[in-house]
């Protein structure tokens, strides 16, 4: 089962929760990837390519849930769900070392600690499980993110060369990976 102990998150005055995400977070977890999907280039998805039902978020949750492989935290700040990330791993035993993660913050609360926090809650996980390897893809041009995940031991494994298009400009994409301390 997927499990992480709540831990508080501060964010200037304001105590918040780093905690696993439930299904009774579906509606506001559909709300942060629509807000992000609209205020960020750096997410694969237009906001209106996000076509999930509240039913279908609710039962990906509970899935979520039940899993050994997988991990789904929220940033929960003043009752307000204002970050996410996501660990999707493998039950094939050739992978089963390994996960994809993904994050979004909303744009009113990047540089405020909550991605690290996220990040950190992520990889104490995944290090607790016994997970190698923990990769991800970036957009070059994210470089908050990219300097994120570079001081948390990700290093730089590939570029995937005119991978998205943002307006009408092609831009690449960077493949970044952290392999567990203790494993290297």
């Amino acid at each position: 089962m997927s499990s992480l102990d709540p831990r508080p998150l501060i964010v200037g005055n304001r105590i918040g929760t780093i905690r696993c995400a439930t299904e009774r977070d579906a509606a506001d977890v559909l709300e942060l990837m629509r807000a992000s999907a609209s205020e960020s280039d750096f997410l694969a998805r237009h906001a209106d390519e996000l076509r999930i039902t509240l039913d279908q978020e609710a039962e990906f949750l509970r899935e979520q849930q039940v899993s050994e492989q997988h991990l789904f935290l929220v940033a929960e700040l003043e009752g307000r769900i204002v970050g996410c990330a996501h660990l999707s791993g493998s039950s094939l035993r050739r992978f089963a070392h390994t996960a994809v993660l993904g994050m979004s913050v909303l744009r009113d609360f990047w540089a405020h600690g909550i991605g690290r926090a996220l990040l950190q809650a992520t990889l104490d996980w995944a290090d607790a499980r016994g997970l190698v390897r923990i990769s991800l893809e970036v957009a070059e041009t994210n470089v908050n993110a990219i300097r994120l995940y570079e001081s948390c031991g990700f290093v730089h494994e590939g570029r995937m060369r005119l991978h998205r298009k943002h307006g009408d400009e092609y831009r690449d994409s960077l493949l970044m990976a952290r392999i567990r301390p203790d494993a290297a």
